[in-house]
C-alpha cells in the first residue's frame, strides 16, 4: 500500500481541506499520513487518519500580533510594512527547526503532497527521492487574466497581472531560501535551491497543482498550462454540531427575524473592540440578529442582545440556519458559505481574502468586499440590507450552492493521484 503524506500548517481553514481530501484518499485504498502543527492535533485526532507532528507554525504569530497588520496594508501604511518585517524576523528562526522536524514526520512516504503555508516541501520530497504534488486552496499560478490572488488589494492590468504573480510568489520564495538552502545541506545533503520558484520555471520542472476551488467560481485561465488542474473543492460536509450550547442556539435562531452569521477565521480580526462596536451598530440599523463566532475572550466585550457569541460551531451546520455570511473571506469559509447557498458579505484582512472576496461579488452572491481597514457601521449596514433583500443575488447564490453540491473535488483529485502513484 502506497503512503501519501498530506504536509499542511497555517490555519484550521488550511488544514480541514487537507482532512478531506485524506480521508478520500484513504477510502480509495491509500494509507494516509498528515503532518503538521503538533497544535492541530485535537482537530486531526477527530478523524481516522494517522498523524506525524511537527514543530513550528509561523501563521500562529499572525495571532500574536495584536492590533498590527503584517502580510496586508492597514489604516497605517509605515504599521504595516515595519509589521510584516517583524513578522519575517520573527518566523525565521522557527524554519530550521520546522523542516527539520517536517522531514522527520514525512518518513516512508511514496508521494508528498503541500500546499500555500508549506511550499518547502518540495524541497522535503525531493531530500527523500518522492515525488510531490502542490494542492492549493487559492490560486497561485501565473497569469495574465487576474492580479495575483496573495495580494491585499484588487486590480486588474494585462501584463501587471502576470508580472504580479511573478513578482509576489518570488518574495515568497526568497524570504525563505536562506533556511530552506540551509536544510538542503544539512538534512537532505543537495546543492543550493534554484533562485526561481518552481512554478516560475519551464513547464518541465513545473510541479503538478491541484487546485482546490470550482470553476464555477473562478474559471479556468486559458492561460494555464496542462500543469494546473482544478478539481473542485475538497470538503466534507458536517451537517451537526455537537456544543453544549446548543440548546441555546437554537432558541436565538428560532426568535431571530434576519439571521446572519459572522466569524473573522483563525486569526480573528484587529482592533476587536472597535470592530464589535461597529457589528453591534450595523445590526441595529439593519434590524439584524448574529451567530458571531470569537474566541471567548472577547465575549464580555459584546453588549447587544442582538448578538450571539460562541467559540466555534461547523460552518456547515451554522450557515443552514442563517439567511447571509459575513466572514473574512478566507478560502474554506468562502467554500461553506458558497455551498451553503446564501449570499456572502466578505471583510477581508489578508492575503487570499481580498481575492475572494472580489470572486463573490463578481459572480454575483454578494456585495462589493469592505476591506477591514475601511469598514463602518454605515458600510457593513448597506452591505446587510442588499444581502437580505435583493432577489437576484439570493437567488444566484443558491444556484451557485447547488451545483457545487453536484462537484467532487475530492475524486477528482484521486483521480490524479491515481495517474502518479
Amino acid at each position: 500500500m502506497k503512503t501519501i503524506t498530506l504536509l499542511t500548517s497555517g490555519t484550521r481553514g488550511d488544514v480541514i481541506p487537507y482532512i478531506a481530501l485524506g480521508e478520500g484518499l484513504q477510502d480509495a485504498g491509500y494509507k494516509v499520513n498528515i503532518a503538521a502543527p503538533i497544535g492541530f492535533a485535537n482537530l486531526i485526532h477527530e478523524h481516522k487518519i494517522q498523524f506525524s507532528p511537527f514543530e513550528g507554525n509561523p501563521s500562529d504569530l499572525l495571532v500574536e500580533q495584536g492590533n498590527s497588520t503584517p502580510l496586508t496594508l492597514g489604516k497605517n501604511f509605515i504599521h504595516s510594512i515595519q509589521s510584516t518585517k517583524n513578522f519575517l524576523t520573527q518566523a525565521r528562526p522557527l524554519y530550521r527547526k520546522m523542516l527539520q522536524t517536517a522531514l522527520e514526520a514525512c518518513q516512508g512516504s511514496d508521494l508528498i503532497i503541500h500546499g500555500l503555508p508549506t511550499l518547502w516541501g518540495s524541497h522535503i520530497a525531493e531530500g527523500l527521492k518522492i515525488p510531490a504534488v502542490r494542492a492549493m486552496l487559492q490560486p497561485l499560478a501565473p497569469t495574465n487574466e487576474f492580479a495575483s490572488a496573495l495580494l491585499p488589494f484588487r486590480f486588474s492590468i494585462k501584463g501587471i497581472n502576470w508580472l504580479s504573480h511573478v513578482i509576489t510568489t518570488q518574495m515568497i520564495y526568497l524570504s525563505w531560501r536562506s533556511e530552506i538552502n540551509y536544510a538542503r545541506r544539512t538534512l537532505f545533503q543537495l546543492g543550493s535551491a534554484s533562485l526561481l520558484d518552481s512554478s516560475l520555471r519551464h513547464i518541465s520542472e513545473q510541479p503538478l497543482t491541484l487546485n482546490g476551488f470550482s470553476e464555477q467560481i473562478l474559471p479556468r485561465p486559458q492561460d494555464w498550462n496542462d500543469k494546473q488542474i482544478i478539481t473542485g473543492y475538497w470538503r466534507k460536509e458536517i451537517i451537526s454540531t455537537q456544543d453544549n450550547r446548543l440548546a441555546e442556539i437554537q432558541k436565538f435562531i428560532e426568535s431571530a427575524k434576519n439571521l446572519v452569521a459572522i466569524g473573522f477565521g483563525s486569526p480573528s480580526t484587529k482592533d476587536i473592540s472597535q470592530t464589535i462596536n461597529i457589528l453591534e451598530k450595523a445590526l441595529t440599523l439593519t434590524n439584524a440578529q448574529a451567530i458571531f463566532t470569537i474566541p471567548s475572550k472577547w465575549h464580555n466585550e459584546i453588549k447587544s442582545k442582538d448578538i450571539f457569541a460562541i467559540d466555534y460551531v461547523p460552518h456547515d451546520w451554522l450557515y443552514k440556519h442563517v439567511k447571509v455570511a459575513i466572514h473574512h473571506g478566507g478560502a474554506g469559509t468562502t467554500s461553506a458559505s458558497l455551498h451553503a447557498g446564501i449570499p456572502t458579505i466578505t471583510l477581508p484582512l489578508a492575503i487570499d481574502q481580498f481575492f475572494w472576496g472580489e470572486r463573490i461579488y463578481k459572480i454575483g452572491v454578494g456585495p462589493k468586499a469592505i476591506p477591514q481597514r475601511k469598514l463602518t457601521a454605515e458600510k457593513l449596514a448597506h452591505a446587510i440590507q442588499i444581502a437580505l433583500s435583493d432577489e437576484v443575488m439570493k437567488a444566484r447564490a443558491k444556484s451557485v450552492g447547488e451545483k457545487l453540491s453536484l462537484e467532487n473535488g475530492i475524486q477528482v483529485a484521486v483521480s490524479q493521484m491515481r495517474k502518479i502513484i
